[in-house]
């Protein structure tokens, strides 16, 4: 269902009927609410908490898929000169975020996958040496790296719709393919936020994703009056064995599967290596299990194939069970990122 409501979302696929009926109702109330909160914040009703540190809150208006976790990384590595820490919510995690969890030090990742920790947070804890905490709490995590790592600069990871927090500089990242999708708030668009709100960003950042219209998207973003001063692109760099991270320079047929917001984002990619007789969609963050594993080998099987290609977010979540199936090649497509000054 989470799919289809996906394609409704990105219009490739037209709602049914009554489906449509109940997705304008619950956006009805969505919309509604979302409007109270940002009036209460704007009225000064309610109130953002400053923290003692530079907050730099990086987010995006519509759901998942737009390149974050990437562009937070390499703003992380950027940011020479300062102690940073890295605050996320964790989403998907089964440990309790309800207080300050630490994934990684200066030194250690303290976690061995990402089913425990969440994807994303330990796809960062890769990536950068600097802390990274999950909690539901921005405040509490941001005040946890502080008095723990004396840290200078706050990176909130999708820290765009929490405004518990005073923010210093905002980025707001857009994908050009995907931009706004059909323009309506959620569940019947994927905006998380009304498009106006925008006005909240110091910056917005495009996003580049092999887009073939990328000037289009360029000259439709700027009609938004919001500053533009860099682009990313995001593209392909290697490709490597999950288990022995040697690097896999064949180019074979393979079984293309992710638990992605974008996933056919990482299908074109993926495309660009392999043949893919077949690819597989798993809902965003999903937990993969044995028997998902199975499943997989099964399809894999049918088309006489032994090679897997996925991403680096979903890597985490299963090596802890590819392991146990060494004659079958799970291999990671992993991607670059650059971050460009616009002019």
């Amino acid at each position: 269902m989470i799919n289809l409501i996906n394609d409704i979302n990105y219009n490739r696929k037209k709602a049914p009927i009554l489906l449509n009926l109940g997705l304008l109702g619950a956006e009805f109330f969505y919309k509604n609410i979302i409007n109270l909160k940002n009036f209460l914040y704007r009225k000064k009703i309610l109130k953002e908490k400053k923290v003692n540190a530079y907050v730099i809150c990086v987010g995006n208006l519509t759901t998942g898929g737009v390149g974050k976790t990437p562009f937070v990384s390499e703003l992380a590595r950027s940011l020479q000169g300062k102690k940073i820490a890295i605050v996320s919510r964790g989403y998907g995690a089964k440990v309790s975020t309800k207080n300050p969890v630490l994934i990684r030090d200066y030194n250690k990742i303290y976690f061995d996958n990402g089913l425990l920790c969440g994807d994303e947070p330990f796809q960062l804890a890769k990536k950068v040496d600097c802390p990274i905490i999950i909690c539901k709490s921005k405040i509490k995590a941001s005040s946890y790296a502080i008095e723990k790592f004396q840290v200078d600069t706050i990176i909130l990871d999708d820290g765009f719709s929490n405004r518990t927090i005073k923010k210093d500089k905002t980025f707001i990242l857009v994908d050009s393919k995907m931009r706004f999708g059909n323009n309506h708030l959620l569940p019947k668009g994927p905006l998380r936020e009304p498009v106006s709100e925008l006005e909240r960003a110091d910056e917005v950042v495009l996003i580049n994703k092999n887009d073939n219209n990328f000037l289009d998207a360029l000259n439709w973003i700027k009609k938004f009056d919001r500053p533009i001063e860099k682009i990313v692109l995001i593209k392909p760099k290697k490709i490597y064995n999950a288990l022995t991270k040697a690097q896999v320079v064949n180019t074979n047929k393979a079984i293309a599967f992710c638990a992605i917001g974008q996933s056919q984002q990482f299908f074109d990619y993926a495309g660009q290596f392999y043949k893919l007789p077949c690819v597989v969609e798993f809902e965003d963050h999903h937990k993969y299990t044995k028997k998902d594993v199975e499943n997989l080998i099964r399809i894999a099987q049918q088309h006489k194939i032994n090679t897997f290609i996925t991403t680096q977010k979903d890597e985490g979540k299963l090596c802890p069970i590819i392991k146990n199936y060494p004659k079958f090649s799970f291999n990671v497509l992993e991607l670059e990122t650059i971050i460009k000054p616009l002019n």
